[in-house]
């Protein structure tokens, strides 16, 4: 039988991408591809600075997972995940946006939770770079405001902290340990780039969906009634009163 030079040509391909695909590194480069599609949301994590932020920061055991695509918010480019905002800044970094601040996600009303506001006073006592031995005071600070256990309940809110990340992913705590005035079994510590709940029902630690929140102002669906009264004069509220600000596919899911 002849084979003619294209025929050739192809099965030569074809025979070099078999090869390819058994070795260690084209394996290896796939298995890693395919770790930045999460399957369960239906996005991907396309942005190699936000993966490599994500992934040095505990993936989504700290963040939850993706739930937009990477897309322009307020000037600058931002996906969101389940527990929190990721944002490039102008230099090419990753930071955790603030979403517990004013002009985010300040509520305290969310979804039949009843988190603490900020306080005043914590603000009060939080050391400031202008101090001298600023890391240390810092540290003192943390040390005494993030508890591991409050009034006699393991909630673990140091060790999560730490654990997480500290300050590059938190922030700082902008209110002390708080039960839910509803609930005595839920305790809550507000920071400045999330809130952390401890359920004394089960036992466990995790932090609130801010990125789910923050997803449902922005579109108006799926908002809690409680979250949508608060959030009825923002102006993330379906991202009417936002500049620089570009949702065009952003909610798209791009993964099977």
């Amino acid at each position: 039988m002849h084979l003619n030079s294209t025929r050739i040509r192809m099965l030569a391909a074809a025979g070099l991408l078999l090869v390819a695909m058994l070795t260690p590194s084209f394996a290896f480069a796939q298995a890693a591809d395919d770790a930045r599609v999460f399957a369960d949301t239906g996005y991907t994590v396309a942005d190699d600075a936000i993966w490599a932020f994500f992934s040095q920061h505990g993936g989504s055991a700290t963040f939850g997972e993706p739930i937009s695509r990477e897309f322009t918010l307020m000037g600058a480019p931002v996906q969101l995940f389940q527990d929190a905002a990721l944002r490039v800044q102008p230099d090419g970094s990753v930071q955790v946006m603030q979403l517990t601040d004013p002009g985010l996600v300040p509520f305290t009303h969310m979804d039949g939770l009843t988190v603490p506001a900020a306080d005043p006073a914590i603000a009060f006592v939080t050391p400031s770079p202008d101090q001298p031995n600023y890391a240390a005071r810092l540290q003192v600070f943390l040390q005494t405001s993030v508890p591991d256990s409050w009034n006699g309940l393991p909630v673990q809110f140091w060790s999560t902290y730490t654990a997480a990340g500290g300050t590059d992913v938190w922030g700082l705590p902008t209110s002390a340990a708080k039960a839910d005035p509803n609930n005595p079994n839920f305790v809550y510590q507000r920071f400045q780039n999330g809130t952390l709940m401890y359920d004394a029902t089960v036992g466990a630690t995790q932090a609130l969906p801010m990125g789910e929140y923050l997803k449902d102002i922005l579109t108006g669906q799926n908002l809690p009634a409680d979250l949508a009264s608060q959030a009825a004069n923002s102006p993330l509220l379906r991202a009417g009163g936002l500049s620089g600000t570009d949702l065009t596919d952003a909610f798209v899911p791009d993964a099977a």
